[in-house]
C-alpha cells in the first residue's frame, strides 16, 4: 500500500487558497457572471400555486414581444403542478427584462386543487390526497432486541417530542447554467455545479449526443450544499433554447424566489422518543417514532439512534408528502435532524437521572474505534468551553432576566474516498507542472489539495503547480459531496505526480551518469546523491522537447472513512424577550490526515456557522390557507449577520494513530452538532426543555410559557 510522506514539508501546514485572492478581489469569473458574446437570457414561470392542474397554457403573446427570442413550456396542458414555484415554462430574450416581459405575456388558465403545505395539514383527518396512495407512508419499524421489556426494567425514562423545521439551502449563487449549442451538436454549459461530469451525463443523455461532444466548465461556484449535481430541468431548457435559437448561448439562472421555492431543501424532522437508562447512567431502551417531509418527492428519513449505544431499540419513520419544494441532499443529509433529536433526548434523561450530561454521554459510546475518538475530543472542548466551571444544572443559572447556560452534542460522518477517479500529472520541458481532472471546488479548497500534494513530491512551492479542475473533458475526477472529494482526489494525485517525478528520473538519470536511486528532489532544485545539483527548471530542460505526462489512480492507504466529532455552545437567553445569544462554540473534529490545514479550520467555521444559523434562524415558512411560502427572500428568510457571529474556537483531534489513516473528508460533519448543541445549552439556560427548532423567541417563550401552562 501507498504511504504519505513520514516528514512532510507542505502538508499539514497553512496555505492560502491558490483561487483566493482572485475571489476576495472580484477578479474570479463565477458561471453566473459568463456571458459568452450573443447570450440571450432566460426567465422561469413558475406556479403561484401549491397545487393546480394547466387546464390551458398560452404563449402566443409572449412569442411576439419585442426581444423574445424562444419559449420553452415545461409544464403542458393536462400538467399537475405540486408546490408554489413549480416549473411551467422558460422565456429566452435578449435581455434580461424582456425575458421577464415575456414570462409575464404567458397565459396560463389554472384548475386550483385542495392543497396541503405543512406536516400538521397533511396527516391531518379528512385531508385531501396530495399523492396517489396517501399523504403519510409509514415504514417498517426497525427492532434491535426487545425495546418494550428493556422499558419496563428501566430505573429513569423520559419520553418527548421534538422537532427541526425545513430549511432551504439559500446558495449565494442561484442554480443554473449558460448553454450554447455549436455545429456538430457539440455543447458547451458553464455551470453552477458540484459534478461536473455529472451535469455532462444529464446533458447528454437528453440530447441523444456522445458525452464527448459536451464540455461543461465550472472554474469556481458559488455555494453548493448538495444541491448543485445536476444540469436540472432549467439546464436542459437552455440548451433545449440555444438550440432552438441558432446556437446563440442562453443563461438560465433561478432568481432568489425560485431559490427558495425548487431549489432544493433540508427535510424537517419530529420524533417522539422514549428513552430509558439505568441509575447509573447506561443507555437500555428506546422507542420512537419519527416522521418529516421532504415536499412533494419523499426523502425525510434521517438516522436514530444516533451515535450512542442502544442494547434495544425501535424506530418507525413515516414521509409525510406536502405542496413543497423537494428536497435535495443538504450538508450532511440526514446527520443534523438526527442530531438534534438524540441529543436533546440524552440531555433531559440526564438530568433526570441527576448525572452530569457529559458523563452520561461517555457513558454510552459505541464499541469502535470512534470511542477513543470521541473521549479525546470531548476531553479537549470540555476545557476550551470551561465545563467543569461554568455548566451548572439545568435551572440553576441564577435569578435575573438573563440566563446562562451550557450544551454539547456529538456526531458521526463516513467521508471516505472513490476508488475509480484519476488525476493526470505533466511536467513541461520549461519546468512547468499541471495537476488535472474533471473535479471542481465548491469552495472546500480542492484545486490547492491537488497542488500541495504535488508541490510536496516535487519539492516546488504550491504556486508553481497549475491546477487544472472544473472541466468535465478532463480525466474522471469525484463529484463535490459526502465529503469525498479530498479522499478520492488526494490518492490518484499522489500516485500520478509520483510516477511522473519517477518518470523524469528515468529520462535524465543516464545524461547524468547516476541511477534513478540517486535522484531527489528539494528547494526547488534536483539533488544527486544528496547534493544539490541544478534548479528545477534545468533539469526540466533535459526534456527535450517532450513532456511527461502520467495518469494516476486511486490508491489503497492513502485514505479512509469514518469521523467523530463534538461541540460545545455556551449561550445566554433574555427570558423576557426569549432572545438567544451565542457567545462561544467549541468545535473539536478528527479527519485523519490534514492536507491543508487552513483549508481544514475554514471548513469548519463554514460548517458552525451552517449549524449556528440552523439552531437560531432559519425556517421555511408555509401559509396553510394560500399555499405559498411566506419568505422565499433574504429579508425574511433569517441567517446570521456579523453581529450574531460568536467566537468559535475549532482544533483538530489528530494524534499520530488518526493521521496514519490517510486523508478523510472534512465538508459534512462540523455542521451536524452546532443547533443540538445550542438547543441543550438554551435548555440549561431557562430550565425548560425548548423542543422545536430553531431557538426563535417565540420557541423559547412558548417553552417558557408551557413551563407554567400557559403555552
Amino acid at each position: 500500500m501507498a504511504a504519505w510522506p513520514d516528514q512532510p514539508r507542505l502538508i499539514g501546514t497553512k496555505i492560502p487558497r491558490l483561487d483566493g485572492l482572485a475571489k476576495a478581489s472580484g477578479k474570479a469569473k463565477y458561471p453566473s457572471d459568463v456571458r459568452p458574446e450573443g447570450t440571450l437570457f432566460g426567465a422561469v414561470l413558475y406556479s403561484p400555486h401549491a397545487h393546480a392542474k394547466i387546464k390551458a397554457i398560452d404563449t402566443t403573446a409572449a412569442e411576439k414581444l419585442p426581444g423574445v427570442k424562444a419559449v420553452v413550456v415545461i409544464a403542458k396542458e393536462g400538467a399537475t403542478l405540486r408546490y408554489h414555484g413549480d416549473d411551467i415554462a422558460i422565456v429566452a430574450a435578449e435581455t434580461e427584462e424582456q425575458a421577464r416581459d415575456g414570462v409575464r405575456a404567458i397565459k396560463v388558465d389554472y384548475e386550483v386543487l385542495p392543497h396541503c403545505v405543512t406536516e400538521t395539514q397533511a396527516m391531518a383527518e379528512g385531508a385531501p390526497e396530495i399523492v396517489k396512495g396517501g399523504n403519510v407512508r409509514k415504514g417498517r419499524a426497525l427492532v434491535k432486541g426487545n425495546p418494550d421489556a428493556a422499558l419496563e426494567k428501566a430505573d429513569a425514562v423520559i419520553e418527548a417530542t421534538y422537532s427541526v423545521p425545513v430549511i432551504t439551502h439559500v446558495c449565494l449563487e442561484p442554480h443554473g447554467l449558460t448553454a450554447k449549442f455549436e455545429p456538430d451538436d457539440k455543447l458547451t454549459a458553464w455551470a453552477s455545479t458540484q459534478a461536473v461530469t455529472v451535469v455532462a451525463d444529464e446533458l447528454a443523455g437528453a440530447f441523444n449526443i456522445p458525452k464527448t461532444n459536451i464540455t461543461v466548465l465550472t472554474e469556481v461556484m458559488g455555494g453548493g450544499f448538495g444541491s448543485k449535481f445536476g444540469a436540472d430541468i432549467w439546464g436542459r431548457t437552455a440548451a433545449e433554447l440555444s438550440k432552438k435559437c441558432g446556437g446563440r448561448p442562453v443563461k438560465v439562472f433561478l432568481d432568489r424566489a425560485q431559490e427558495h421555492l425548487a431549489a432544493g431543501n433540508r427535510p424537517s424532522a419530529t420524533g417522539h422518543v422514549k428513552l430509558a437508562a439505568t441509575k447509573d447512567g447506561k443507555l437500555v431502551s428506546m422507542i420512537a417514532e419519527t416522521f418529516g417531509t421532504g415536499g412533494s418527492r419523499g426523502g425525510s428519513n434521517f438516522p436514530l439512534p444516533y451515535v450512542y449505544d442502544l442494547p434495544n431499540s425501535s424506530r418507525s419513520h413515516a414521509e409525510v408528502f406536502v405542496n413543497g419544494g423537494g428536497a435535495r441532499a443538504m450538508r450532511a443529509p440526514g446527520h443534523p435532524q438526527g442530531c438534534a433529536i438524540m441529543e436533546a433526548a440524552m440531555d433531559d434523561l440526564a438530568d433526570k437521572l441527576g448525572i452530569d450530561p457529559l458523563e452520561f454521554r461517555l457513558k454510552n459510546l459505541p464499541d469502535d474505534f470512534k470511542t477513543p475518538i470521541y473521549n479525546g475530543e470531548v476531553k479537549l472542548g470540555a476545557e476550551l468551553i470551561g465545563w467543569r466551571e461554568k455548566r451548572k444544572p439545568r435551572g440553576q443559572n441564577g435569578k435575573g432576566v438573563i440566563k446562562r447556560g451550557l450544551g454539547m452534542a456529538l456526531h458521526t460522518w463516513g467521508g471516505g474516498g472513490a476508488n475509480d477517479k484519476q488525476v493526470t500529472c505533466i511536467i513541461n520541458p520549461d519546468g512547468s507542472v499541471e495537476v488535472k481532472s474533471a473535479t471542481q471546488d465548491i469552495g472546500t479548497g480542492a484545486r490547492t489539495v491537488l497542488a500541495i500534494i504535488a508541490a510536496e513530491i516535487l519539492g516546488l512551492q504550491v504556486t508553481d503547480i497549475k491546477s487544472n479542475i472544473g472541466n468535465s473533458t478532463f480525466p474522471p475526477g469525484q463529484a463535490s459531496g459526502g465529503s469525498t472529494t479530498t479522499p478520492s482526489m488526494s490518492p490518484p494525485c499522489y500516485m500520478a505526480v509520483t510516477a511522473a517525478r519517477d518518470a523524469l528520473f528515468k529520462k535524465i538519470a543516464p545524461g547524468l551518469n547516476v541511477s534513478e536511486d540517486d535522484l531527489s528532489l528539494k528547494g526547488g532544485q534536483l539533488w544527486v546523491k544528496g547534493e544539490p545539483t541544478v534548479s528545477w527548471k534545468d533539469a526540466c530542460r533535459k526534456l527535450g522537447m517532450m513532456p511527461i505526462s502520467e495518469t494516476g489512480k486511486f490508491e489503497q492507504g492513502l485514505s479512509s472513512v469514518g469521523v467523530g466529532g463534538c461541540q460545545f455552545a455556551e449561550v445566554s437567553v433574555d427570558t423576557e424577550t426569549g432572545v438567544v445569544k451565542v457567545h462561544k462554540i467549541v468545535a473539536v473534529q478528527d479527519s485523519g490526515l490534514i492536507i491543508d490545514k487552513l483549508t481544514w479550520e475554514s471548513q469548519v467555521y463554514g460548517g458552525v456557522i451552517g449549524g449556528l444559523n440552523y439552531g437560531l434562524f432559519e425556517e421555511r415558512v408555509m401559509d396553510p390557507g394560500t399555499g405559498v411560502m411566506l419568505n422565499p427572500d433574504m429579508e425574511l428568510y433569517k441567517l446570521a449577520g456579523a453581529s450574531d457571529i460568536p467566537e468559535i474556537i475549532v482544533r483538530a483531534y489528530e494524534p499520530e494513530d488518526q493521521k496514519k489513516r490517510g486523508v478523510i473528508g472534512i465538508g459534512e460533519p462540523p455542521t451536524i452538532a452546532t443547533a443540538a448543541a445550542i438547543g441543550n445549552a438554551v435548555t440549561n439556560a431557562i430550565g425548560v426543555r425548548v423542543p422545536d427548532w430553531p431557538m426563535s423567541p417565540r420557541n423559547v417563550l412558548n417553552a417558557l410559557a408551557s413551563k407554567e401552562g400557559k403555552a
